[in-house]
């Protein structure tokens, strides 16, 4: 059933917040869902590609690790959670879980574990790194990086959550340590953010979007956490359709980046003084903040970015022409987003619209 006949009938402050300028609104969506298919990682090509690359790491580490327990394999990331975009550079990646049949106290040096993970896969002219979170296999197409997967190491536990390996060779002992960690409850809990699946999709394609500005317009560095930005969606998304039931992602979208930027907060350090910080927490173990890896002046730099973005949104809105509305849209999401002509719109314009916000 669609969300808005389970809604039954309209609320007066719905009809309020949503005055006579809705009318007017450019009809941008065939533009956004055009965007969408754009950036979308698509299923039957770079997916397939990565599926190998992966099925051969795997078949070599069963084939060279020696001296340690089985380990089984899960995919996580964007990939699992059906929210991946294409990389402006090209460097596609997957990011696949390796649970090992043991439990964290087998190895007291995580890092041991993930040498002899990196040295199984040393071979064959890959590139491989031990990060802090994970292992990390480059493939070359000459001096560029052209795929890479990221292999997180886990250990067993008791109950329903896992051991993540982090440190590098060069770590001091602190910062050689098993995190317990949820990695698959996090994405069933990004999966099913909603039960219905127009609102389900419309969400995804919402964090795809924030995906492909971030890369966009964080080309220099300091740009916030993929996961960050999904988890904020997660938190903060509601959907957005108009009353025949079309999906109208330029106010969903323009609702979320308001939201997000309404939850900056005034925060207070011993090295950066006075500043504005937004907080995003992981909402499983070990609920951390996926964005206190920035810096003050990283962080102020997001803030004005997603200031402009919610203006160019909130101003695509108010035109008239969606050839007008695309051209300030360009200009946040980059090349992907394309401005039709004038003759394919002919002053097209959207119907009434109303959030649904029914999550999970």
């Amino acid at each position: 059933m669609h969300p808005l006949i389970r809604l039954g009938l309209f609320t007066a402050a719905a009809w309020l917040f949503f005055d006579d300028k809705d009318s007017k609104m450019p009809a941008v969506q065939k533009q956004f869902e055009d965007f969408h298919s754009n950036i979308k990682l698509d299923d039957d090509d770079e997916k397939a590609t990565l599926r190998e690359k992966r099925k051969i790491l795997l078949d070599a580490l069963n084939s060279h690790l020696n001296d340690v327990p089985s380990f089984e394999h899960f995919n996580q990331g964007s990939y699992s959670m059906h929210t991946g975009v294409v990389p402006l550079d090209g460097n596609y990646d997957i990011d696949v879980g390796l649970i090992f049949d043991c439990k964290r106290d087998k190895y007291p040096d995580p890092v041991k574990l993930k040498t002899k993970v990196r040295d199984a896969l040393n071979s064959n002219g890959r590139e491989v790194v031990i990060r802090r979170p994970c292992v990390t296999v480059n493939y070359m197409r000459g001096a560029e990086i052209e795929y890479h997967v990221d292999l997180a190491i886990y250990a067993k536990r008791d109950d329903d959550q896992l051991d993540l390996a982090k440190g590098k060779e060069n770590s001091i002992e602190g910062y050689r340590v098993w995190e317990t960690s949820a990695p698959k409850k996090l994405t069933e809990l990004i999966c099913t953010a909603f039960k219905d699946t127009n609102e389900l999709a419309q969400y995804r394609r919402c964090i795809r979007y924030l995906k492909r500005w971030r890369d966009v317009q964080f080309r220099n560095g300091g740009a916030p956490l993929s996961i960050a930005l999904t988890v904020a969606a997660k938190t903060w998304f509601k959907p957005y359709f108009e009353i025949s039931g079309k999906p109208t992602d330029l106010l969903a979208l323009l609702d979320l980046t308001k939201a997000i930027l309404s939850h900056f907060e005034t925060s207070y350090s011993d090295d950066d003084g006075w500043h504005q910080r937004l907080k995003v927490t992981l909402p499983v173990t070990p609920y951390c903040d996926l964005m206190a890896g920035m810096s003050k002046g990283q962080m102020a730099t997001f803030k004005e970015k997603l200031e402009a973005l919610r203006d160019a949104l909130s101003d695509a809105y108010d035109e008239e022409l969606p050839e007008d509305a695309c051209k300030l849209l360009k200009k946040q999401f980059g090349d992907d987003f394309k401005v039709p002509e004038k003759s394919e719109t002919a002053k097209a314009v959207a119907a009434a619209v109303i959030s649904t916000g029914n999550s999970a």
